[in-house]
């Protein structure tokens, strides 16, 4: 059994206001097991309408003069999958061939068929459910054509989502060559500067080997975050692990969270690798007593930028004379350090050890 605003319903609608005509046919309806509502006029038959039905039983006389314009309407605005059918009981010889009213009910209805009085009940339910069979068949399209729509939006959304994850490929491509190329120039640089400054193979092998094991550590804490970037703290980290001692007492590292782009992480990195490898060789961890102080802070600046203070102060180790030349490592933390952070990087080579300070923006 259905009720009013069943998607599926198979209410059988009556209009039949003159007579026992509509009484009747609801007992009829009933005895076959059909669901039927009496509609006492054509405005309760417009809500029936609009609250789904199966099929509409209409008698001749109920309509033939009647204002069908707002029936009319409701017909002419049906969904696609729908064609409600109209059965008509017409009196004797009202034929649409022989009966002008019957022809313009045809017409505003649409799905009509004419049923002849007087008839056999049989041949009143045969022709009811007939008409809910095709009815049964438009709900079947409708479900089809829900499906397809639904279909067809889940494949846009796929279409879209393949989309997205093609461009997301081909960045991860361009990007991927762009920090390959870079790497290939960072290595090439290094090896080509540590070769013209060696003073033998045996030095050179071993400077080259350090800073290559220094960029490959940068870029493990780099691979870590998927290249989004790392904490200031972690670069450090990484970077003196090797030159730590067990007790953990030759480094003094104090600074806030910093999040550093790539670049800079990379640059910082490869500045450590340069300072610690220098001071193992000469300076504060050249010996038992030396220490180094790494401190850094970031201030807020104009626009809401922060601008970060860095600082690597050696104390405790050897004496420190000013270098008669800039080897490769003091040019590369000046130079390189400075125009790959965008700001200013300065060694001191103090007697009591040496300092280095950076200051850049972070971007």
């Amino acid at each position: 059994m259905t009720v009013p605003g069943n998607p599926n319903s198979e209410r059988v609608l009556i209009l039949a206001p003159l007579g026992r005509d509509a009484v009747l046919a609801a007992n009829l309806l009933g005895e076959a097991g059909l669901r039927s509502v009496i509609c006492e006029d054509l405005s309760a038959l417009l809500r029936g309408l609009e609250e789904i039905a199966g099929m509409v039983l209409v008698t001749e006389e109920a309509v033939r003069t009647a204002d069908l314009a707002e029936i009319s309407r409701w017909i002419a605005s049906q969904p696609a999958w729908s064609d409600l059918p109209f059965v008509v009981l017409t009196g004797h010889g009202g034929g649409v061939e022989r009966n002008p009213a019957a022809a313009r009910l045809a017409e505003v209805f649409g799905n009509t068929t004419f049923l002849e009085r007087p008839f056999h009940p049989t041949t009143l339910i045969s022709m009811i459910q007939a008409a809910l069979r095709g009815r049964r068949r438009q709900y079947e399209a409708r479900s089809r054509l829900e499906d397809l729509r639904l279909g067809e939006a889940r494949l846009k959304v796929m279409l879209a989502a393949e989309k997205v994850a093609a461009e997301h490929q081909r960045l991860l491509i361009d990007e991927l060559n762009h920090r390959v190329k870079n790497t290939l120039a960072t290595v090439q640089s290094i090896a080509m500067q540590t070769l013209r400054n060696a003073d033998d193979t045996e030095q050179a092998n071993e400077a080259l080997e350090q800073r290559l094991l220094g960029l490959s550590r940068a870029h493990d804490v780099l691979t870590r975050e998927n290249w989004d970037g790392a904490d200031l703290h972690e670069v450090v980290t990484q970077a003196i692990a090797p030159f730590r001692d067990r007790a953990g007492r030759r480094f003094q590292v104090e600074g806030p969270s910093v999040r550093l782009n790539p670049r800079m992480s990379l640059a910082i990195a490869m500045a450590l690798q340069e300072l610690a490898t220098n001071a193992v060789k000469y300076g504060a961890l050249s010996n038992a007593d030396g220490v180094v102080a790494i401190a850094w802070t970031s201030e807020a600046v104009s626009g809401g930028d922060q601008h970060l203070r860095f600082c690597w102060h050696e104390q405790g180790g050897p004496p420190v004379a000013q270098p008669k030349r800039r080897g490769f490592s003091s040019r590369l933390i000046e130079r390189s350090l400075a125009r790959d952070l965008d700001g200013s990087v300065e060694i001191a080579f103090e007697p009591s050890g040496v300092v280095c300070r950076i200051e850049a923006p972070v971007t």
